[in-house]
């Protein structure tokens, strides 16, 4: 038997289904093979163009592969060091690492990363600003993951509010990679935060369940509708007590 959150969370998927497009797959890039890492083995068929300064050509933004399993955020942090966070969003395990070495071949740029005697590499061409290649190579120097990723497929980032302006939410990542949920209602200015949610999918949309005690608070958005959540709130019992469809006010 179905539990009431169940029913309630698949009649939203239901209507978001049939106002929004499916999401077209994106695919992986596939592994060539082991052995010595060449840049080659992603392919850009771009126009000859001049180099630009480093500092316009680094990636930065949060970027996440079709399945939402892996997310990475690249940014420059207060000192100006180029920053890589990664998250498993199916373990919650995270790293973050700085200061990669450069280098370019045609028009795309390679960000290389050290993690010990693992490498950590970020493929980038500003033809393409909304997608990033990650490839992982172990001490040996064979490839043990590759993902292609795009901007747009990761967790909802921003402050979100339903259309009587009571209840504010805002989520983010913040520089530990850890997952945010804030949640203000206007009227009693009563707020909440909550952390480190577990992560579901349905048809096309993600859902964030983030515990308060024994209530449930999941947040469900489709990556087609960036603009968009709903909010549900479950009690102990698995009723839903509150349930909002939230628009994007502005960006963290």
């Amino acid at each position: 038997m179905l539990r009431m959150e169940d029913i309630y969370r698949k009649r939203y998927i239901k209507s978001q289904g049939q106002n929004i497009m499916n999401i077209k797959a994106i695919a992986l890039a596939s592994i060539l093979g082991l052995g010595t890492p060449a840049i080659t083995e992603v392919a850009f068929t771009t126009n000859n163009a001049s180099a630009m300064p480093t500092d316009f050509v680094r990636a930065t933004g949060t970027f996440a592969d079709v399945n939402q399993e892996w997310e990475v955020r690249l940014y420059l942090d207060q000192f100006g060091a180029y920053s890589y966070e990664a998250v498993n969003t199916k373990n919650g395990s995270s790293l973050t690492l700085k200061n990669p070495t450069i280098s370019r071949e045609e028009q795309a740029y390679k960000y290389t990363f050290k993690n010990g005697k693992y490498r950590y590499q970020v493929i980038y061409n500003p033809s393409r600003p909304k997608s990033i290649f990650l490839y992982v190579f172990n001490p040996n120097g064979n490839l043990i993951l590759s993902r292609n990723m795009v901007k747009g497929y990761g967790r909802p980032q921003g402050t979100f509010i339903d259309a009587n302006q009571e209840w504010v939410v805002r989520l983010y990542t913040n520089q530990s990679g850890t997952y945010i949920y804030e949640g203000e209602n206007t009227k009693t200015r009563s707020k909440l935060t909550l952390k480190n949610p577990k992560t579901s999918r349905e048809e096309q949309a993600y859902i964030y369940s983030f515990k308060n005690g024994q209530y449930s608070y999941q947040v469900i958005y489709n990556p087609a509708n960036e603009k968009a959540i709903a909010l549900y709130v479950f009690n102990p019992n698995g009723k839903v007590i509150l349930t909002r469809d939230m628009t994007l006010d502005y960006d963290v």
